[in-house]
């Protein structure tokens, strides 16, 4: 798991990129329009400011101005002379125009009618001329950088609130973005809270149409998967079935064989010999259980009290406890229930109760009791046996897994078999060892939490 989120990192998030390139495409194409249209509204501005001067001209030539009259006029709100609109009419020789705060212009005489862009000593001048009837020539002008400053704002004031609306834009795409996603990033939740054995197939109801074709192939993926599982567990479950009757077949002949008076030491071949069938019998029995626990049949739920199930499981194990010479004490409190299928509950309690028989000495004392906190089951299990080292705690819940030095009949499937049915229908399951008031050790507890259901 840790290697696929490295994979997955090292590719990149789909939605980091989605939102960068779409953010950087909406970027460049907004500065690609801005800047389009910047030019044009700033050839719009000054084509309108070329026809301001052509509208003066006419109005200044109805006033018949003598020639080399100097008219000058502000042209905005501001007293800036830099801003202001110079009108001289010129004779047919030539002339300087000196506006007042200004550079002198020296203007010929042929210059052209019409609109024109004049380059003085210090600063460029956007010129309107006009011949009049009296063949002066009427020039209205005004120096270009203010004209410049005038129409570049036009543009910037026109282009403002697109330009605000570029970073909201790439907000609102981000956000888009990660919302479109939001599917997606449920799924692999989904996906990364199951359990390993729920290999049930994705639900993909909300998933985009480009995303269904991989959830389709995930799911056919799981339908293998589970089929392998399946045929594994009815291999060993019928491997376990077939084994049975010829165990069963040889543990009665090594029993009949007991009967007859025998040498000394073929009794005590004899004595092992019965005592690795015991072992057989057993892991057949602890195989098949944990095949039918893996397999999870659905069956009903019911909900049944627990004093129910601890004398199921009392009628197969009270004999291997009177052998021993146990005491077994069973107290249930009222209301205390297990919600889940039957089969489940008995084979999850007989391998607790059996492990703490088959460990306890002889002539020690087991407690089951069956208690409710919090709107849920707790189920404990003491025994007076020698307990368990901490460092195998969780090792003890792997299969064929046995304390070292053991010298008692098992497999190792016991708690295996536990942990899957507790895993399964959402148990917790807690060993932990008991003390005397000077640290030494005195037992077992195993603690099973079931979870409280609506009645």
């Amino acid at each position: 798991m840790d290697g696929s989120q490295g994979r997955m990192k090292t590719a990149g998030s789909l939605q980091r990129r989605l939102s960068l390139w779409l953010s950087v495409a909406v970027v460049l194409v907004a500065v690609g329009g801005v800047s389009l249209s910047f030019n044009a509204l700033f050839r719009q501005a000054y084509e309108s400011q070329d026809d301001e001067l052509r509208q003066i001209a006419g109005l200044i030539e109805t006033e018949h101005l003598p020639t080399g009259a100097i008219v000058v006029q502000n042209i905005e709100r501001s007293k800036d002379s830099e801003s202001q609109l110079i009108v001289q009419v010129l004779g047919q020789t030539p002339a300087d125009v000196f506006p007042k705060h200004h550079e002198r212009l020296r203007i010929p005489v042929d210059i052209r009618e019409g609109i024109q862009t004049f380059r003085g000593e210090r600063f460029s001048w956007r010129l309107f001329v006009r011949r009049l009837p009296s063949g002066d020539k009427l020039i209205v002008g005004q120096r270009t950088r203010e004209r410049d400053e005038i129409a570049r704002n036009s543009a910037i004031g026109t282009l403002l609130p697109l330009i605000v609306l570029i970073p909201v834009l790439v907000i609102l795409i981000n956000v888009l973005v990660r919302r479109m996603l939001r599917p997606v990033r449920m799924l692999a939740a989904e996906l990364d809270s199951r359990h390993e054995t729920d290999l049930h197939s994705l639900d993909d109801s909300g998933v985009p149409s480009e995303i269904q074709p991989f959830t389709t192939s995930i799911n056919r993926l799981f339908l293998r998967v589970q089929k392998s599982i399946d045929m594994q567990r009815r291999f060993v479950a019928d491997a376990a079935h077939e084994l049975r009757s010829p165990l069963t077949a040889l543990s009665l002949q090594a029993d009949n064989l007991a009967k007859i008076a025998l040498p000394a030491q073929a009794e005590t071949r004899l004595g092992a010999l019965q005592n690795g069938l015991a072992r057989a019998r057993l892991l057949l029995e602890q195989l098949l259980s944990l095949a039918r626990s893996q397999t999870g049949t659905a069956l009903p739920a019911e909900r049944m009290p627990m004093e129910h199930l601890f004398r199921q499981v009392l009628e197969d194990l009270v004999p291997l406890a009177e052998d021993k010479q146990l005491d077994v004490e069973v107290s249930t409190a009222p209301g205390a229930t297990f919600f889940g299928q039957e089969i489940d509950g008995v084979t999850l309690l007989k391998n607790l109760l059996g492990n703490a028989i088959r460990y306890t000495p002889a002539g020690g004392r087991i407690v089951c009791r069956a208690a409710v906190a919090d709107g849920a089951t707790v189920v404990e299990i003491e025994d007076s046996g020698p307990g368990i080292a901490e460092s195998e705690k969780e090792r003890v819940f792997d299969p064929f897994y046995r304390v070292v030095g053991s010298t008692e009949i098992g497999s190792g499937l016991g708690l295996a078999i536990v942990r899957t049915i507790a895993e399964r229908i959402d148990a917790d399951v807690v060993l932990k060892n008991m003390a005397d008031a000077d640290g030494r050790i005195t037992g077992l507890c195993a603690t099973v939490v079931f979870p409280g259901k609506p009645a």
